[in-house]
């Protein structure tokens, strides 16, 4: 049987934060409960939010966050990035459904001279828009290469949401590039919002759902280890979707 606590209880450092952070952006005090001898549960509640929070205490008797949920109106939603993110979902619960309201795609400026572009990013741009204009001839796929801080970035923008490919130099041989080891494919739905842990770390599967296509084309550059780092990276975007607060 859950028990209640008050104020005065003395709580894990992590609660007690998480329930004064949340106080302190929300005006309202979430209710604490020990659902169990390994584990405390946050919950604060409006008429149309929930957020639930769960420490569980591991073998060396530490807590540490274990799971959360997010409703609005009674429906499962995704979990907020953060605190702030959180904040503005509370006061504004309609912004989840609001196209275009929470926009994550990065700003891109397509490069100036695409025949400066490395031979690899060139063939992947080619391809993309080659595969683009086959399948939407009205030119509702766009698809461009900008310069970033840590390499190239080619993005196809279609109705079903948008898609970035990051490249970057290798080490050897001299002049070579490939995908970004660690962070290759990022996908964001229609609403401008990562979906990228849809996808499971499989490139093909995001293009091909981007493009309405049965198969997807392949990809320049994308060996063994992109592969492997797409994985990552979707296991990595499943991690910061959850509220830490």
């Amino acid at each position: 049987m859950s028990e209640h606590l008050t104020e005065a209880t003395i709580l894990p450092t992590q609660v007690t934060t998480a329930r004064n952070e949340l106080r302190e952006a929300t005006g309202q005090t979430a209710e604490i409960q020990r659902t169990s001898p390994l584990h405390y549960r946050l919950v604060l509640t409006s008429e149309r939010v929930e957020l639930t929070l769960t420490w569980r205490r591991n073998y060396r008797g530490s807590w540490k966050w274990n799971n959360s949920t997010l409703t609005v109106d009674g429906t499962p939603r995704e979990l907020a990035r953060d605190l702030d993110d959180f904040t503005h979902i509370w006061k504004d619960p309609d912004v989840l459904s609001r196209p275009g309201a929470r926009s994550e795609v990065p700003s891109l400026t397509p490069v100036a001279d695409e025949a400066q572009l490395p031979g690899l990013v060139r063939r992947s741009l080619d391809r993309m828009r080659s595969h683009a204009e086959r399948k939407a001839s009205d030119g509702s796929v766009q698809v461009i290469a900008a310069a970033t801080d840590t390499g190239y970035t080619i993005e196809l923008a279609s109705p079903r949401g948008t898609l970035h490919l990051r490249y970057a130099p290798r080490r050897r041989p001299a002049g070579a590039w490939d995908l970004d080891k660690r962070n290759g494919f990022q996908v964001f739905d229609a609403n401008g919002m990562d979906a990228t842990k849809k996808f499971a770390g499989n490139l093909m599967a995001a293009l091909a759902d981007l493009l309405g296509l049965g198969a997807a084309p392949a990809v320049p550059g994308q060996t063994g280890q992109a592969r492997q780092a797409s994985v990552n990276n979707s296991v990595r975007v499943r991690r910061h979707s959850v509220i830490r607060v």
